[in-house]
């Protein structure tokens, strides 16, 4: 009995005093890196490839930048259109390994199409404004996610203007690696 209870103490004294890696979970100077494949559905449904990178400034706040590609359909208009957003994020864990973000952001738009005849190429850049919501689940180096983005952007052809607005829907694995 003597023995046991000189382990327990022991035990205890370590444990309190040993300095514990910290686990899993969103914190200040994590940084994020998410890639997955995205579709955007509006009035031209279309799929895009969205990279997002992440640095957390503080345990509920980063810094957030995400780039949206288009990769088809192709025979929808506008052609070609591609998308960057940047702003902070900010993050309410639900527990150690989860959490919910949201972000208001900016954002441009560059949208290029097949035109007419007299037109061959129309270049535009267009600013968007986009709030985002998401939900990660982290494990030590890597992270699960799904994020929707609502955005609205419209083409700034006064002739025919042109509603680009959409819901885009987004899940995958991303990466986290803790910098502090």
């Amino acid at each position: 009995m003597k023995k046991l209870l000189i382990l327990t103490l022991l035990f205890i004294s370590v444990n309190t005093v040993a300095q514990k890696k910290p686990g899993p979970g969103i914190r200040k100077g994590m940084l994020r890196a998410e890639g997955s494949l995205c579709y955007g559905s509006g009035n031209n449904a279309r799929y895009f490839l969205q990279g997002e990178l992440e640095y957390l400034v503080h345990n509920r706040v980063g810094l957030n930048g995400m780039t949206y590609i288009n990769i088809g359909p192709d025979g929808i208009y506008p052609k070609s259109y591609h998308s960057i957003f940047s702003g902070p994020a900010f993050h309410f864990p639900m527990s150690k390994q989860m959490d919910v973000s949201v972000a208001l952001q900016p954002g441009l738009s560059f949208v290029k199409d097949a035109g007419s005849i007299e037109n061959s190429a129309v270049n535009e850049m267009i600013p968007n404004t986009s709030i985002m919501g998401g939900l990660a689940y982290y494990g030590s180096f890597f992270h699960l996610f799904f994020q929707m983005r609502a955005n609205a952007a419209y083409t700034n052809d006064t002739a025919e203007r042109q509603n680009l607005s959409d819901l885009r829907m987004s899940f995958g694995l991303g990466w986290n690696l803790n910098l502090k």
